[in-house]
């Protein structure tokens, strides 16, 4: 499965921002979709195995963690939660709220490019995330998002103390952006752990 063939556009403040706290941004959101799909995983096999049980058409279950998903996914009953939420309110669109963010923030200067030719993860983690998100590439974008506003709070909360208590700074931006551009200026500046 191939999500963002183009790669992720940010600027390069957000790409400082997840590097305050993760030093590797790809590798960092790599992890975090792998940990996903384990986790989603686990979580299918543990919803679907009393269904599999009651079901007696089944008569053996796979030993590996990963074909037993497989199976779920396979079965006629199994729905994605896209299929689900669709049959619950057929009105309800596709959550967006997440690509909504990223689209707020004018990325039309400089801006830096994750993941070039895009991500590649197994089918088999695409879909065990989708059992339980509409649409993965949103769920990107909140991590994304999520990660990049974790590390301007601790940013700021780190150094906003210093600069008000440096009697060299007379003024400071009236915006975040312009404080996270400041911060980053500072001869002080270190990334967490830095």
């Amino acid at each position: 499965m191939k999500l963002f063939i183009n790669g992720i556009l940010i600027t390069p403040n957000e790409l400082q921002c997840i590097q305050h706290i993760e030093s590797d941004a790809e590798a960092w959101l790599t992890g975090a979709i792998a940990e996903k799909a384990e986790r989603r995983r686990d979580t299918l096999i543990k919803e679907w195995r009393p269904t599999l049980y009651a079901d007696a058409s089944v008569t053996e279950l796979p030993a590996d963690a990963d074909d037993l998903a497989t199976l779920i996914l396979a079965r006629s009953d199994y729905k994605t939660r896209l299929q689900q939420d669709a049959a619950a309110d057929p009105v309800v669109a596709t959550s967006t709220t997440q690509k909504d963010k990223y689209d707020a923030v004018s990325r039309s200067g400089s801006t830096v490019t994750l993941f070039g030719s895009g991500i590649t993860i197994a089918d088999l983690s695409g879909n065990c995330i989708l059992a339980y998100v509409q649409n993965l590439e949103e769920w990107v974008y909140g991590a994304v998002l999520g990660m990049v506003n974790r590390g301007k709070k601790k940013m700021i909360a780190k150094y906003h103390p210093i600069i008000m208590a440096d009697a060299s700074v007379t003024t400071m931006p009236a915006t975040e952006d312009g404080l996270i551009t400041m911060i980053l200026a500072r001869s002080d500046y270190q990334r967490l752990g830095g």
